[in-house]
């Protein structure tokens, strides 16, 4: 658990991530905040689905697979004396890496000085093949940094965006495991979303959100999916609702 103390709960030092206000934005390069034609085409069709759609993908078997990370789970994005009871397994992130590295944003950057780009990340780790109840996902999109959460009692995302930009590289998807989602709760917009359990969704993170646990392992999987054609039209094939 990570209670904003120096060690995690196996004793294991912590690492604790940079403050976002003293990562560099890189928007002052106008080839990076100009959308391209394929931008705007991607952006058009996503923003047709509205911020929450499920899909329907079939999600059974978490609770064997969930046995199989029990000795990779670390503390997500731990800050200096602030409590969040968080919890991560890297599933897909930069070449060589563990199921236990870290793996928010904000800790790759103290790693690199900046904030690594989703679809630059795309090399499996253990985890993938030990998660077999996503398999049918792992097998239909290109995805880039993908991990599972755990939010433990009091565990939170505050309000936040994951993007702000028309030229971001990846969307997202969530999928809800186990049975959690009676203590857990999101909101997109100040409005709470119905969460079904082994549900995968589509959630458009650009809208401000924010998301926290009542009770101990409301699990999920973070999906960056790589935002191109392709891949778009390939989640508008797997919408639960098509008409």
């Amino acid at each position: 658990m990570s209670f904003g103390r120096d060690t995690d709960k196996r004793g294991n030092k912590l690492f604790h991530a940079v403050q976002e206000n003293n990562v560099k934005p890189v928007y002052q390069d106008m080839e990076y905040t100009i959308p391209t034609l394929e931008d705007m085409q991607c952006e058009a069709q996503l923003s047709a689905l509205g911020v929450w759609e499920p899909l329907s993908f079939h999600i059974s078997g978490w609770d064997e697979d969930v046995k199989k990370l029990e000795d990779w789970w670390v503390p997500f994005q731990p800050k200096k004396g602030i409590l969040n009871d968080r919890e991560s397994v890297l599933v897909i992130g930069p070449e060589g890496c563990k199921p236990s590295d870290p793996c928010g944003l904000a800790q790759l950057a103290k790693i690199y000085g900046f904030k690594p780009n989703e679809d630059t990340m795309s090399f499996a780790t253990e985890a993938k093949d030990a998660i077999l109840c996503l398999s049918e996902v792992f097998k239909y999109f290109d995805f880039g940094r993908s991990f599972v959460i755990r939010l433990n009692s009091g565990g939170h995302y505050p309000p936040h965006r994951d993007h702000i930009l028309l030229t971001r590289p990846t969307f997202r998807l969530i999928a809800f495991l186990g049975d959690s989602t009676g203590q857990l709760r999101w909101e997109v917009e100040d409005k709470l979303v119905h969460v079904e359990p082994n549900h995968v969704y589509y959630v458009d993170t650009r809208k401000t959100h924010r998301l926290w646990s009542a009770g101990s392992n409301s699990d999920m999987v973070v999906f960056n999916v790589v935002k191109n054609w392709t891949n778009v039209m390939k989640l508008m094939t797997m919408l639960k609702y098509q008409g």
